[in-house]
């Protein structure tokens, strides 16, 4: 003969739900942890790559004026701004660092165009940005950008645009 067991048809005890939902629980807060985790990078992976293709952009235009068409010399050389007499052709230009409105104005004198940094929050152009000129053997003029942040790295990032003045090669 056959035994036939009895099928136990009381269900989950309380108990077992409850650990049963500690267990889920524990199981969605890690995971929660390491998407979270993993969006606060992307977030700061996005900003920083926002702020280098600015200052790509920025140092490209910058640097194919004043190499291309050759610094003759300066003048109205301040802490944020300075004007750039060219060669060629004979033009000058005109470059701002405007950190109250964060946005840096370049261009030659009839035309010249502001460059606003990204638009992210918290953003700024920092104060430290300045322009020097530097007397010596070879003159140069070095730009230096400071843009702010609290989510990159240092809390800043900082690029320069150095160009001779005159110079010519032997």
């Amino acid at each position: 003969m056959r035994k036939e067991k009895k099928i136990n048809n009381h269900g989950m005890t309380a108990i077992e739900m409850l650990v049963s939902f500690i267990i889920v629980s524990a199981i969605v807060i890690g995971l929660f942890d390491v998407v979270m985790n993993y969006r606060n990078k992307q977030q700061i992976e996005s900003i920083y790559n926002s702020v280098v293709a600015y200052s790509n952009s920025l140092q490209k235009t910058i640097q194919d004026d004043l190499i291309k068409k050759h610094v003759n010399h300066v003048s109205n050389v301040q802490a944020q701004q300075i004007d750039f007499y060219l060669d060629n052709p004979q033009e000058t230009t005109h470059l701002e660092i405007d950190c109250a409105n964060g946005q840096i104005r370049y261009g030659s004198l009839d035309n010249v165009i502001n460059y606003p940094i990204p638009e992210i929050a918290d953003l700024t152009l920092s104060t430290d940005s300045k322009i020097d000129y530097i007397v010596g053997n070879v003159n140069l003029v070095r730009i230096t950008i400071v843009l702010e942040h609290p989510n990159l790295e240092n809390e800043h990032y900082t690029f320069q645009i150095v160009s001779p003045l005159n110079f010519t090669s032997a």
